[in-house]
């Protein structure tokens, strides 16, 4: 390597002469919007001849690397039906988990889905469902349980490499939606959530339905079906204030080997790949399960769905997602933005009871005028809409104290018509 000459330092007559300014780079309203669309994409969908609807995508992050990842892809459904598969997994404890959900998930369900007759009952189908969520995790964790059998020295790269999708974790949130029937499945792991937005009767508004329940300990029938599986343990497994299940926000997901291995295993993975302590009052595992819950429901050619790790509904209800979509809709229909003025934070903040200050994103703040995608208009509005100070601000906010500020936020905005096509990008089968 070429050595380099030191430096000198220059001379000052005082302490005020040396330059001292922050590195953080203050974004502007128009840095800002720049480094919203940075993770933003469109995409058509079509019966093969026709075009049917599109998929709007965002996604900002705050880890780094961040932990949130998305899919989409038109495959294989039941019996061999075509269909759209669009996924969201929300990464935590570190990103690799994610990255291998994303890579493995639409593949392992298309392919389960696939080798079922077309006319499988909705038992069989969820059934199948569910193996395939359960069979890509028991592949994580196995393949990070032969790295602690012996074969792989201890601390040595191949054996990082090999555990990190079963050390960290990852929620999933999956639709499912056969082109021909109009049936859309979903199936979740966790905390990411999917909304239906429907039209009224009269058409003069849209009404919102969760299509998912988050999984986690403040889900009554998460509580209870964990009281069943560990009987006498709840209190020393739930915080009934937080919701939080020895410790981590939610009961289901894929990896996280802290919920799911023996004390024997995880004290191997701490002594030799230098891993986590079991936790207090770890007793009966497995805690976490990879098990999803699924619903089923007949799409209408307006409805739409959004998709969104729970960056975006901590700070937005499932009402308030979907008026945003709605007055966006219109916005588009009207080749207009909403007129708006910008406001200030004023007293929007709160302190939580951990203590950390947080606001809601409401439509009294929503900014209109992301006409080109749906998805980022949601996250504007999460990350402050016209309270424009707060928008920069949020995006502003660096590593490590945006997690404090933000979460990784990524939205999916399935359209099931083609009314806003611009010459987006086709999903490839």
């Amino acid at each position: 390597m070429r050595r380099s000459q030191i430096p000198s330092i220059d001379n000052v007559k005082s302490e005020s002469d040396i330059i001292v300014t922050s590195p953080v780079k203050s974004l502007d309203l128009e840095a800002a919007n720049n480094k919203l669309r940075e993770g933003a994409a469109s995409f058509d969908f079509n019966d093969g001849e026709s075009p049917l609807g599109h998929v709007d995508v965002a996604r900002v992050s705050s880890n780094d690397p961040v932990e949130d990842e998305w899919a989409l892809g038109i495959g294989r459904g039941v019996g061999g039906k075509r269909t759209l598969f669009a996924g969201i997994y929300d990464g935590h404890a570190g990103w690799a988990t994610a990255v291998v959900v994303k890579q493995a998930l639409i593949p392992y369900v298309s392919n389960a889905l696939g080798r079922l007759e077309p006319s499988s009952n909705d038992e069989m189908i969820n059934s199948a469902l569910q193996e395939a969520f359960r069979s890509l995790d028991n592949r994580i964790m196995e393949n990070a349980r032969e790295a602690l059998g012996g074969q792989l020295e201890p601390g040595s790269a191949a054996g990082f490499s090999v555990i990190a999708p079963a050390v960290s974790g990852s929620c999933a949130l999956l639709i499912m939606y056969e082109l021909e029937s109009s049936v859309l499945r979903t199936a979740v792991l966790g905390d990411s959530r999917a909304v239906l937005g429907q039209p009224t009767s009269d058409n003069s508004s849209f009404t919102a339905m969760a299509l998912s329940k988050d999984q986690t300990g403040l889900n009554e029938d998460e509580v209870k079906r964990l009281d069943r599986e560990h009987p006498d343990e709840i209190k020393d497994m739930i915080d009934t204030a937080t919701g939080r299940m020895l410790g981590i926000a939610v009961t289901r997901a894929f990896g996280d080997h802290r919920f799911k291995w023996d004390i024997d295993a995880l004290k191997s993975l701490q002594r030799d790949f230098f891993g986590y302590e079991p936790k207090p009052n770890y007793k009966t595992p497995p805690y976490m399960t990879a098990t999803p819950e699924i619903t089923t429901h007949t799409i209408a050619t307006d409805d739409f769905v959004i998709l969104a790790s729970d960056g975006l509904w901590n700070v937005m209800s499932n009402d308030d997602a979907v008026e945003c979509v709605y007055r966006w809709m219109k916005a588009k229909q009207e080749g207009k933005p909403e007129a708006a003025a910008d406001q200030k934070n004023g007293a929007d903040f709160t302190i939580s009871d951990e203590g950390w200050p947080s606001y809601k994103a409401t439509p009294d703040h929503f900014v209109i005028e992301d006409l080109d995608n749906a998805a980022v208009c949601l996250v504007k509005n999460a990350l402050g809409g016209s309270r424009r100070d707060l928008f920069c601000g949020a995006l502003t906010a660096y590593n490590p104290v945006s997690r404090y500020v933000r979460d990784d936020i990524t939205v999916q905005v399935v359209f099931f018509k083609d009314a806003y096509n611009e010459g987006n990008a086709s999903i490839k089968a």
